[in-house]
């Protein structure tokens, strides 16, 4: 079951970014009229993977890669903290999407399936997965600050090439529409929110790992 499980999670995660690639890189390589400039192939592959919700979900697969195949040079995603990470970080992608980004956007053909798969069937897969099959019991509440990283990393990154190329994924991360004020705020509040996943996390995994010792 642990395999058939991750079999379909890397399925539906490998198949959403395809789709997503297939839709957003024509669009972004050519002019059009929402597309002033055509991209190049590099330009387009970086603005591409600018997306936390394709990073996170390229996060999963390795992940899952990591779990089934024993490979050392994985080894970092087997890592019980990054786990739990992932698992905060994919369900602030899922919550996010859901109550922020989906009442605005009416997706349709193959982005809308893309979108279905990345914000919705790849993020529970992944919850259930780590919940059922991820050995528990290691984690401490003072991991949570360690699981915060990767997000800290992530928009880090963004302001960093914002500054540069004054483009951003997320309006939340306009920087030029809303000063770095006003995105510090919009962080914080996403932070606090990405903490309470990881409490609660970390709160799970105690809690599943009490109920796998033997009594």
């Amino acid at each position: 079951m642990r395999i058939l499980l991750a079999c379909a999670a890397l399925l539906a995660g490998v198949t959403g970014l395809a789709l997503d690639w297939a839709a957003i890189f024509p669009s972004v390589m050519t002019v059009s009229a929402t597309n002033a400039v055509a991209r190049s192939f590099p330009d387009a592959f970086v603005y591409f993977w600018t997306y936390f919700t394709h990073l996170t979900n390229l996060w999963l697969l390795l992940t899952y890669a990591a779990a089934l195949s024993g490979w050392r040079w994985l080894g970092w995603f087997r890592r019980p903290v990054i786990m739990a990470s992932a698992a905060a970080f994919i369900t602030l992608v899922m919550l996010y999407y859901h109550f922020m980004l989906a009442p605005t956007l009416k997706l349709e053909g193959a982005l809308g399936t893309a979108t279905v798969l990345l914000h919705y069937v790849a993020p529970i897969l992944y919850l259930i997965w780590w919940a059922l099959f991820v050995p528990h019991g290691v984690l401490r509440f003072s991991h949570i600050g360690l699981m915060l990283v990767p997000g800290i990393g992530y928009v880090a990154w963004v302001l960093l090439r914002g500054a540069v190329v004054h483009e951003y994924p997320y309006d939340i991360l306009d920087a030029d529409k809303f000063g770095y004020g006003g995105v510090a705020v919009g962080v914080a509040v996403l932070l606090v929110a990405v903490s309470l996943f990881s409490v609660i996390i970390v709160w799970g995994d105690r809690i599943l790992g009490r109920r796998g010792k033997p009594a």
